[in-house]
Parts: structure tokens; C-alpha cells; sequence
């Protein structure tokens, strides 16, 4: 017998997706049976989780706390199988992850050293790219998990976790803009810009933005590298269009700012990725579902 249920799965994976059809899609189940789960799991709390909208589901408050503590379960979920899985002679276990930029500072290590608790003799090997690069790579089986934005679905490629991640403004916390809830797209042409190119997935994403504005852009940087655009923005060169994600140790620091965009939300889908999720080994495993968990927790929570 499973330790979660399947309807806190359930619950998590709508709550990931925001819809009940991409969620029936994962576990192979009628949306009808799905919502029909949630509809029993909210009667039995006597309070709405999710508000039905047009475009999705969107969480309430209440659905907020509910899900974050079945996030919590499955994480210590994994601790325990981790766990049992040394008692049963396998504590080791060598990982390959290629990962984005943004999450090789701080989010791997930190990721890697709970795991390290219940798998002591683990070893890694992470290496840094962009998402055709690390995808070639877990293609040709160079790596085991790939952590990319907006993995492509026609690669072969099993997905392990997905996560939404909102796009916004990054600025130096004492930046005109910083004292705004929410940045219009029009104020962006007010400041320098300082953008990702087209080599990296949120490049065309912007472009396409600007594009549609009839105000031509002050483009003072262009580059392929987070952390350069960053370190720019941090010394008041200018002003730059990130992930929620891409900055969120900066943010936690005071270093940087964040502000997500007025009007239409923009999001970036984070992806943790695998060739064939039965061959992996039991860290890499838990690796990916403690990855996982922190993703949801971040997107919560925000910068």
C-alpha cells in the first residue's frame, strides 16, 4: 500500500499543472475521475481548493496549505524509501545531472547534501548548459536527469517533475521600479536593457514581447549567460526580464529585485528530466523527487 494516496498525487499534480486534464494525462485517468477526487477530497474539508477558472485550476489558500504539506509527505516519503533502501545494502549511487546556470550556485549543492543524509556514499557529477545542450546530452545518455526550462516533448524524454515559473523584471532593490507591485510592459522602454539571447529559452520569449510594442527597446547587453546578466543588473547597468527562479538567491539576499509583469502572466516551465526513470538508480531517484519538491516549494513561495 502507497504511503500517500493517490488523491494527495492527484491534488499535487493539478496544483503543479493547473489543469485536471494535463493531470489525467500523467497518472492515465479520465479528467471526469480526477475531478471527481477533488470534489470528495473538498467536501471532506468543507472548504473550495481550487477556484475553476476558463483557462485552469488556480489554488486557494486553502488549497495552498493542503498542497504544500502533501509536498512535504512526498519528500519525506522518499527519505524513508531512501532510507529502507540502505538498509537493504544500497546507500551509494552515482548521479549525472545537467542543469541550468541559475540552479548550479546554490539550489544543486543544497539539493545534493539533504540527499547526502540518506544516501552518504552518493557521488555526483553535475555539468552547466542550456536546454539543447542538455538535452543532447541526456539523449546520448551522458547524463542520467536534466533540469531545463521548456524541455521539448519530441526528444523522448520522460518527465520526471514540471514546474511554472513567472516571468517579471529584475532590478537593483533601490531601482525606480522596485517600488511598484507590478511592472507594465510600457515601462520597460523607460531604462536599459540587459536580455538573455535566443540561445537560451527565454530569449525568443522577450524578443516576441518587445516586438509587439511599437517603441523601439534600449538593448544595451545582450548575452547568453545568466550570471553575467545578473551581475550587470546588480552594479545599475540596467534592467533585465528573468524567471522567478533564475534570481532567487539574489532576491533571499537583498542583492536583486523582483517584480512579475503586468497584465498576462508569462511563465517558464522547469522540467526535471529522464531517458528511462526505471533505470535509475535509487539516488538519482530521490535526487529528482527532492528537486522536485524544492521546485514546488520556490514556485509557492515566490523570489
Amino acid at each position: 500500500m502507497p504511503l500517500i494516496t493517490q488523491a494527495a498525487r492527484v491534488l499535487e499534480m493539478v496544483a503543479r499543472y493547473g489543469s485536471i486534464r494535463r493531470a489525467a494525462e500523467r497518472v492515465n485517468s479520465a479528467p471526469s475521475a480526477i475531478n471527481r477526487q477533488i470534489l470528495n477530497l473538498e467536501a471532506e474539508l468543507g472548504t473550495p481548493l481550487f477556484e475553476r477558472l476558463p483557462r485552469g485550476m488556480r489554488m486557494t489558500e486553502a488549497g495552498k496549505v493542503v498542497v504544500e504539506r502533501i509536498r512535504v509527505w512526498q519528500l519525506e516519503n522518499q527519505r524513508v524509501l531512501a532510507s529502507v533502501g540502505n538498509l537493504k545494502g544500497h546507500p551509494g549511487g552515482h548521479i549525472r545531472v545537467g542543469l541550468m546556470e541559475c540552479l548550479a550556485a546554490e539550489f544543486l549543492p543544497q539539493a545534493f547534501s539533504g540527499l547526502r543524509l540518506e544516501h552518504p556514499g552518493a557521488s555526483l557529477h553535475a555539468t552547466v548548459g542550456g536546454t539543447a545542450e542538455i538535452t543532447r546530452q541526456l539523449t546520448a545518455d551522458e547524463i542520467d536527469l536534466a533540469i531545463t526550462f521548456n524541455a521539448p516533448r519530441d526528444a523522448g524524454l520522460k518527465i520526471v517533475h514540471e514546474t511554472r515559473f513567472e516571468m517579471g523584471v529584475v532590478m537593483r532593490p533601490d531601482h525606480p521600479l522596485a517600488d511598484q507591485a507590478e511592472v507594465h510592459v510600457d515601462d520597460l522602454f523607460d531604462h536599459p536593457l540587459i536580455i538573455a539571447d535566443n540561445s537560451l529559452t527565454i530569449g525568443p520569449v522577450v524578443d516576441d514581447m518587445l516586438e509587439r510594442s511599437r517603441r523601439p527597446p534600449i538593448r544595451t547587453v545582450t548575452t547568453n549567460s545568466v550570471t553575467m546578466l545578473k551581475t550587470m543588473v546588480a552594479q545599475g547597468m540596467g534592467i533585465s526580464i528573468l524567471t522567478s527562479i533564475d534570481v532567487f538567491s539574489e532576491v533571499r539576499a537583498g542583492s536583486l529585485g523582483f517584480r512579475p509583469l503586468a497584465g498576462a502572466r508569462m511563465v517558464e516551465l522547469l522540467s526535471v528530466a529522464a531517458r528511462d526513470v526505471k533505470a535509475l538508480n535509487p539516488a538519482t531517484r530521490d535526487l529528482a523527487h527532492i528537486i522536485g519538491a524544492t521546485l514546488e516549494s520556490l514556485s509557492l513561495t515566490g523570489p
